[in-house]
Parts: structure tokens; C-alpha cells; sequence
């Protein structure tokens, strides 16, 4: 499986995917430093730009398009809700 690249705060990371857990949590134990807060969608801190991998990974959820929707067609996901499917 290819590498997910994500930016975040102007800082560029390669997260190296698990199918079926989320970026942010893979991003963790891959002691990648994200900004999060809440871990469920609500803060919107975890913010990341996708950068690469975006055909691996789900569709936006209910709860993205509630928070960022104006955002997601600009390659914006929150990396909670963020899972990859390949």
C-alpha cells in the first residue's frame, strides 16, 4: 500500500497506512505529530490536507460535511474520520 501524504500547519508528513484504522490513529502510533483534540469530528483540529494517497482512503463522512464541507472539494479531510480502504 502506498504512503498517505498530509499537510497540516504548513508541515508535510508520510503516514504509512492500516487499512481500516483511522489516519489519525495510525498517524499516533507512527509517532507522526498531528494537532487533534476531540478524536471524534467535532473539533476539527486534525484538519489535514491530502496531498497524496486520497484514492486510498474513504469518502468523506456525515460528519466532515457537516464540519468542513466548504473545504472537502479542496482536498481538506479531518484525519479522525479518515480511513484506508485499500
Amino acid at each position: 500500500m502506498n504512503t498517505i501524504q498530509v499537510k497540516q500547519n504548513g508541515e508535510t508528513y508520510d503516514i504509512e497506512p492500516v487499512k481500516g484504522k483511522s489516519l489519525l490513529a495510525t498517524a499516533f502510533e507512527q509517532e507522526v505529530p498531528l494537532d487533534y483534540k476531540c478524536q471524534k469530528g467535532n473539533c476539527t483540529r486534525c484538519k489535514v490536507e491530502l496531498v497524496a494517497g486520497e484514492e486510498s482512503v474513504n469518502k468523506p463522512t456525515p460528519k466532515e460535511y457537516q464540519q468542513i464541507e466548504s473545504e472537502l472539494e479542496h482536498g481538506y479531510r479531518l484525519a479522525c474520520q479518515t480511513v484506508p480502504v485499500k
